[in-house]
């Protein structure tokens, strides 16, 4: 599971729609134009990474899609129903998968990701949104007032809002997160999304830049140092302040740990199921993109300056891994064996963890 998570994934919201600018009349939007074939793939520009059984399925830009079947040393591409920059990717089971992105589309396959198919865009979470909100609003719901005024100012020009990250419990229960508040759920593989942007304590309609979960916990990390949590009691996601200020852009999650990593290599663990939380010495001083949880409960972390670092058994401290060679590392996904695979803005990268 991945999560797009990093200062670089924001700085493409801002100049993805200039990138398809100056092309000819009969121009198809990204959301309906397949991805174009790359001719390198080993520099290739990636955001996310995911394990699929024993393949990896990594994810792009422009829609670019590729897999690999020997732990990430070959890579081929595979076809993709869009050219909307692809932002993150997961397999809750090694065929079912999905994959989310700009301009609000939801990917999925059922194959271990041979084959792709668009299952959702922002066209239709405009229309359904504001179908949903002005219900609501008229029923009564006062609440819904200032979320129809947000999500009519979200899609004022199209289907801008992007789905930053996307995490699966099973092969039917699901959500997708984004911009601006933004959060859909599914519970029949993805072939209806319902919002729960209204189950969510975030007026201010805050950026979701990840989500994971474990068992009945699920986390969503944010801006200004928060974290949404689950709360199975109500139904809705709480807001935690963890007593940092900046964003969170990768969240991981186990039975016994949570930890969110963020800019200026800032870490924060809890051990509480995110009743409480406390800071990381990382050592390291730029953003971290990606955090994964290793099966012995340690943590890998990954920074947008191209180092992995590996935490204690306590989490009480980290240390370097060696890389292949280096690259910006936006995320992580690990394999058998003592391994794992880095992706990021010039291809991918093993990594030995032993």
């Amino acid at each position: 599971m991945a999560a797009v998570r990093n200062l670089f994934l924001m700085f493409l919201l801002s100049c993805c729609l200039p990138a398809y600018a100056g092309q000819a009349s009969d121009f198809l939007e990204p959301l309906d134009r397949p991805a174009s074939a790359v001719s390198n793939l080993a520099g290739a520009h990636l955001n996310a990474v995911a394990a699929a059984g024993d393949r990896l399925v990594a994810v792009g830009v422009r829609g670019l899609i590729m897999i690999s079947d020997d732990a990430g040393a070959s890579w081929r591409q595979v076809d993709s129903p869009v050219s909307s920059d692809l932002l993150g990717v997961t397999f809750p089971t090694p065929q079912q998968g999905w994959a989310v992105g700009h301009e609000g589309v939801v990917l999925h396959s059922a194959d271990q990701g041979k084959s792709w198919v668009k299952q959702y865009d922002g066209r239709q979470a405009a229309t359904q949104l504001v179908e949903h909100f002005t219900k609501l609003a008229e029923g009564g719901d006062q609440a819904a007032l200032a979320y129809l005024d947000g999500v009519k100012l979200n899609y004022k020009d199209g289907p801008e809002q992007a789905l930053m990250d996307v995490w699966f419990a099973d092969d039917q229960h699901g959500f997708v997160a984004g911009t601006f508040g933004t959060l859909l759920a599914t519970e029949d593989g993805g072939k209806t999304w319902v919002s729960w942007m209204e189950r969510v304590d975030n007026p201010e309609f805050l950026h979701y830049l990840a989500i994971a979960g474990s068992g009945e916990q699920v986390f969503i990390a944010s801006e200004r140092g928060i974290v949404f949590r689950y709360n199975k009691v109500s139904g809705r996601f709480d807001l935690v302040e963890t007593g940092y200020t900046g964003s969170f852009f990768g969240v991981e999650v186990t039975p016994q740990a949570v930890v969110a990593a963020g800019l200026r290599g800032t870490a924060y663990k809890s051990m509480d199921q995110g009743a409480s939380w406390s800071p990381m010495e990382t050592g390291v001083k730029v953003a971290l993109s990606d955090v994964q949880a290793l099966p012995d409960g340690r943590f890998l972390l990954a920074s947008v300056d191209g180092r992995v670092i590996i935490s204690d058994a306590k989490l009480d401290g980290f240390q370097a891994v060696a890389t292949s060679r280096p690259g910006r590392f936006s995320s992580l996904a690990l394999l058998p064996g003592g391994r794992a695979v880095t992706v990021g803005y010039s291809g991918a990268r093993q990594v030995n963890l032993r």
